[in-house]
């Protein structure tokens, strides 16, 4: 069936292939990834709502944001040539 789901595929019925499409296109998920009760953004984009008008949203939260640090441990010493 993931050949069906690319396209047409020779020697398959035309019968099939629609059912396989039809399945696809009626999934609905268990969980919406659009349904989310808190949104955490940083200073800026706070700012840009702001700006936007649209600083009242609700189940947003602003934190800061976290820089990453790199590690120097894992670095390889240089070369020196002497």
């Amino acid at each position: 069936m993931r050949r069906i789901s690319r396209g047409p595929v020779r020697g398959i019925s035309f019968k099939l292939q629609e059912e396989e499409r039809e399945r696809r296109d009626n999934y609905v998920p268990e969980f919406s990834a659009l349904d989310v009760s808190a949104i955490e953004i940083d200073p800026d984009t706070k700012d840009l709502l702001k700006a936007l008008n649209f600083e009242n949203l609700p189940g947003v939260q602003v934190t800061n944001p976290v820089a990453a640090n790199a590690d120097v441990r894992h670095r390889r010493p240089r070369k020196v040539e002497a």
